[in-house]
């Protein structure tokens, strides 16, 4: 069965991971099973938000190649930052990028530690059947 495109843009590798992990209840195959993994570990600790992404836009006027770049690359330095925007931005536009970015990231990262310790929250029950060796 052919496909049509309807639209094609870019997206950050944690999207691509997001859209796999869905379509993987219907089956996917080995290679979009090889790319959700590449996805997930060169993703984990980006903050790939469409919040981020339209923040990179609208704030350092970059296009939404140049934005999904920088959240793939996931940068700690001006020098990373630098990598992907060439000479578009001045030294203090790639410093405020990386602050930025950098809360986005925490953000990210809370959000994902309070659904983790809201998992290991369930109540477990005790056998007091047994006693203590």
């Amino acid at each position: 069965m052919v496909r049509k495109v309807k639209e094609e843009k870019p997206i950050p590798l944690g999207q691509v991971y997001e859209f796999l992990q869905m379509r993987e209840e219907s089956g996917i195959n080995y290679v979009q099973r090889v790319t959700a993994q590449h996805a997930e570990n060169l993703s984990r600790k980006a903050a790939y938000s469409e919040e981020v992404l339209e923040m990179l836009q609208s704030e350092f006027k970059l296009s939404r190649l140049i934005a999904v770049q920088i959240v793939n690359l996931n940068p700690k330095t001006a020098t990373d930052v630098k990598a992907v925007t060439r000479e578009r931005l001045t030294d203090d536009q790639v410093e405020r990028l990386l602050e930025r970015y950098s809360e986005y990231v925490l953000q990210v990262q809370a959000s994902a530690e309070e659904s983790a310790s809201e998992e290991d929250e369930e109540p477990t029950e005790i056998d007091e059947t047994y006693e203590d060796l």
